[in-house]
């Protein structure tokens, strides 16, 4: 079983923006700058990809409607895309916001950008958010790490309270707060409600194009720490916007050497057992991509 579990696909206007902006940065990027929703899914036909995360949310007011309709019209489209949504800090009523995307929309669950959305995870704006999302029992993805790239500050204290303050909610840590894994391992062993994720990770240290610099010991503590708590870490790709090509970033993967057991974990067993908790049985609900 495959599962990318961080994708961004996204409406047209939004997709050409995001590679405008990957391209700034790298210029050289092999995913094409006019890359289309249709080629993206191309790609993961090609790559024989079973799920995937779809994470949207929205970059200013007034965009939150938009982006995840798009989410819930994809996936009903394409049944092996697992929606989440997005909502913006300034939003109002945004227990209704959820409710709807988990309800009526059946989304698994919700992603959020600090750095890019401009905002500190504990803003008090955000407390009936998450406090839903706590009601639900669903997942909520946060960016975190990569401080370096984004030229901001996300101290692990910040995400830890978040796990402490709202214990029923599930919190996925996005990039694993790179590169100070020892924090990000130690928050998964102490709280239940914790989960990692390792999109970027290797690339970051095993695509020469995508190293951003050097980081003494942390590469040595990633692969240390990845076996004990491999049944809580799932692995994406950031696809467009990822460490290559689709296929590069898997084999940016398969560089750092993984037993065949905790790359299956990574690739798709951690996913698969991550969903069916709060989708049981997904899935024989949710038809696999079909195959090329």
């Amino acid at each position: 079983m495959l599962v990318d579990c961080h994708v961004h696909l996204l409406p047209p206007r939004r997709l050409a923006g995001l590679m405008k902006w990957m391209h700034s940065f790298y210029p050289q990027h092999p995913v094409p700058r006019d890359v289309t929703l249709e080629q993206c899914l191309g790609h993961y036909h090609a790559l024989g990809v079973d799920y995937l995360f779809n994470l949207v949310y929205p970059l200013r007011l007034g965009e939150t409607e938009e982006v995840n309709r798009f989410n819930f019209e994809l996936h009903r489209r394409h049944p092996w895309i697992i929606p989440f949504g997005g909502l913006h800090v300034e939003d109002e009523a945004k227990a209704a916001i959820v409710d709807r995307c988990l309800g009526e929309w059946g989304f698994l669950g919700f992603k959020f950008h600090p750095f890019v959305q401009r905002f500190d995870p504990l803003d008090p704006r955000m407390m009936d958010a998450y406090a839903r999302l706590e009601h639900w029992r669903r997942p909520v993805f946060f960016h975190t790490g990569f401080e370096d790239f984004y030229g901001g500050n996300l101290p692990p204290e910040t995400m830890e309270e978040l796990a402490r303050r709202f214990p029923k909610l599930p919190v996925v840590f996005a990039h694993s707060l790179f590169p100070r894994f020892d924090d990000a391992f130690r928050m998964v062993a102490r709280y239940d409600n914790v989960w990692l994720e390792m999109t970027q990770v290797f690339g970051s240290f095993f695509d020469s194009r995508y190293v951003l610099k050097e980081y003494e010991g942390a590469k040595e503590l990633l692969l240390e720490g990845l076996g004990p708590h491999s049944e809580r870490i799932m692995f994406g790709t950031d696809h467009p916007t990822g460490s290559g090509t689709l296929e590069e970033v898997y084999q940016a993967l398969d560089r750092a050497g993984l037993s065949e057991t905790l790359r299956e974990r990574l690739v798709g067993g951690t996913a698969v057992k991550f969903v069916e908790r709060f989708w049981p049985d997904f899935t024989t609900r949710l038809p696999k991509k079909p195959r090329a």
